[in-house]
């Protein structure tokens, strides 16, 4: 079976939905066509000058970065970022990018930072916009009610913390006349009649709605199905940037941030606090997340991670009381890359389909001027 463009997309979005980006965001395909076949993918964190002389020889490229954020006004084939949509389109390779999608994902950029450092986590320091929570309700008949369960089990639909399928279920009498045209599962045409049925309850994210719909329209017996949802207060706290939770035990924050520069392999690590002070609640947030400091705060953080925070964020935050460690926007993300690697290879060998993929070679942009 051959793979496209499009499934690559696809298989990307199903770990990082679209609707979880943020609305200034542009995540997706940057360049190309979907129904490209891709036998040759290759994943970086950035587009740039050393990513994309070794791009042109892969059918496809995922990134970390889009190479567009804004609406493009004029491009020029002699400068950036013109040269390389020119060398890309030339070379026939497609360019796919999973951004703040990506990082609000479950096990998504920040996520792996977490768990490198060990980090239990309870949800997001800023859930996602498509993470508002609905209240879906399903009509079933008697006895079907296991299906519906069981097909929850495989989605991120009702998930309540550490438990999942996470459901209500009262049972009653549904009424229905069918008309002369209707073909009913139960009952009979062009006569009132009632059946035994179950109503079951459960929350599920945005994000989820269209895929979850689809699935319980395809499960159901009845021909019309009986599905309402609405929205209820609050968002699914898995989702969105950032995260906090607790260190298995204290550290001084001198000690984290040397804890953190042997994870990340960089001595290009800055703490702002005591650094004998002891801290175990952690704020975290991989890439540029200077202004979440102050939902660090919020949540009880005794420190917060980042990749880069602003010198008068900074102070804000020392005055509050809230201690920082900050270190490089490159290696706190590029973690995902071979994670992202990782998750193609996996996919395509569950397909059964053939696809080489590789981690491209790339450096930080800051390197240090002193040994």
């Amino acid at each position: 079976m051959d793979i496209t463009v499009g499934d690559i997309i696809a298989a990307l979005e199903n770990w990082a939905p679209p609707p979880l980006a943020e609305d200034w965001d542009n995540v997706g395909l940057q360049l190309g066509s979907a129904k490209k076949k891709v036998k040759k993918l290759a994943v970086c964190l950035d587009l740039n000058p050393q990513t994309l002389s070794q791009a042109l020889a892969f059918d496809c490229l995922v990134t970390h970065h889009p190479l567009f954020f804004k609406p493009i006004k004029k491009l020029s084939t002699d400068a950036w970022p013109g040269y390389a949509v020119a060398e890309l389109l030339r070379h026939d390779v497609a360019l796919v990018c999973a951004h703040t999608n990506l990082d609000a994902a479950r096990d998504g950029v920040t996520e792996v930072l977490a768990q490198k450092l060990k980090l239990e986590t309870e949800g997001a320091l800023v859930p996602s916009p498509g993470s508002e929570l609905f209240l879906v309700s399903v009509y079933v008949p008697k006895g079907y009610e296991e299906r519906i369960r069981q097909f929850l089990l495989a989605t991120e639909a009702a998930v309540r913390g550490q438990y999942k399928a996470c459901t209500f279920t009262t049972e009653g009498l549904g009424s229905f006349y069918p008309l002369a045209r209707a073909n009913p599962t139960q009952g009979e045409r062009e006569r009132l009649n009632l059946v035994s049925e179950s109503k079951i309850e459960f929350l599920a994210p945005a994000f989820v709605l269209p895929k979850l719909l689809k699935g319980l329209e395809e499960l159901h017996p009845y021909e019309e199905v009986p599905i309402d949802f609405w929205p209820v207060k609050g968002k699914d706290p898995r989702f969105g940037l950032g995260r906090i939770g607790e260190l298995p035990l204290e550290y001084t924050l001198l000690d984290l941030a040397q804890k953190m520069g042997e994870i990340l392999n960089t001595k290009g690590v800055y703490l702002v606090g005591e650094p004998h002070r002891l801290v175990r609640r952690v704020a975290l947030c991989a890439g540029a997340g200077g202004e979440l400091w102050r939902q660090a705060l919020e949540k009880g953080a005794d420190v917060y991670l980042t990749a880069e925070i602003k010198y008068h964020q900074a102070r804000e935050a020392e005055a509050a009381g809230l201690a920082l460690i900050t270190f490089g926007h490159f290696e706190s993300e590029y973690l995902i890359v071979p994670e992202l690697a990782r998750y193609f290879s996996a996919w395509a060998k569950e397909r059964g389909c053939y696809l080489e993929v590789s981690v491209l070679e790339e450096k930080a942009p800051f390197q240090g001027a002193f040994a």
